[in-house]
């Protein structure tokens, strides 16, 4: 490892890895807090002697002008240029994925020790982003009951003259909702005082 001045240092023009700026603060920001990060992955500049190539760790070079420092830790590899393409199509790219209950339970760790507001300036998640991996160890609510077969809703066919519909909707209009509703409602099968069934709603004043 040597410290290799942010000057000397020269970054890819094909290098397709670009960072959000909102990621990159939150580098910044952990790199200003522990002065730590990981070496940047450097080859001696071809052509440029003093100089060398940003393999990997564009970013943290970036954070490191932006934090003001003059210097950065740096590994060397003597590459040549062909093996420079391959690192800096696989360098920026082969990396694990967090198993999801796993980082959910490491945040919350990190939670309880530091508090939820400095967390979302720390990691790579938002704020919501975050209450959503916490909503994952929380236990799932209970299942409802099984209806059984008794229970379910049975239908109810009958068959009426023209003029004993025309009755019928007529007393229906007197309770709200949907059909079924109406002549629940009526009936007074679900208990509620409902008005009851006018035989003869023509009557009414």
């Amino acid at each position: 490892m040597i410290e290799v001045p942010l000057i000397h240092l020269r970054s890819r023009a094909d290098n397709a890895n670009v960072m959000p700026e909102a990621l990159l603060v939150k580098l910044v920001g952990h790199i200003g807090r522990t002065g730590r990060y990981p070496h940047l992955i450097v080859r001696p500049m071809p052509g440029e002697t003093g100089a060398y190539e940003i393999l990997d760790g564009h970013h943290r070079a970036e954070a490191l002008r932006r934090l003001g420092r003059e210097a950065a830790c740096c590994e060397v590899w003597n590459v040549d240029d062909d093996e420079a393409l391959v690192l800096l199509a696989t360098l920026n790219r082969l990396q694990g994925r967090d198993e999801v209950r796993r980082r959910a339970g490491l945040l919350e760790t990190l939670r309880q020790r530091y508090g939820e507001q400095r967390l979302p300036q720390w990691l790579p998640e938002d704020a919501a982003r975050l209450d959503r991996l916490r909503q994952v160890r929380l236990e799932p609510p209970s299942p409802a009951p099984a209806i059984g077969a008794s229970d379910l809703p049975a239908a109810v066919t009958f068959f009426l003259t023209p003029a004993q519909k025309r009755r019928l909707e007529d007393v229906l209009r007197a309770h709200a909702g949907t059909r079924s509703q109406q002549l629940i409602a009526c009936l007074q099968l679900n208990g509620e005082q409902a008005p009851p069934c006018d035989s003869n709603p023509r009557s009414r004043t």
